[in-house]
């Protein structure tokens, strides 16, 4: 059994699910995963830092700009 990070990805580059299971396999956690997916997400499998799988249209992950500090 290993740890596996489930993530459903919106395409409005936000995080809509986070969740965690302890699967026998990869094809068992990709297969809960494919469970919980709904139409118009990404979906991403990750075992530790090892991305298993993934299907979905592509999200764009920008860093919101800083603020100029005044000073």
């Amino acid at each position: 059994m290993a740890l596996y990070e489930i993530r459903t990805l919106m395409t409005r580059r936000r995080v809509s699910l986070i969740s965690y299971g302890d699967f026998p396999s990869d094809l068992a956690a990709i297969l809960a995963a494919r469970s919980l997916m709904r139409r118009g997400e990404a979906l991403e499998v990750r075992r530790g830092e090892i991305l298993v799988y993934r299907i979905g249209p592509a999200v764009e992950w920008n860093a919101v700009p800083l603020k100029a500090q005044r000073g």
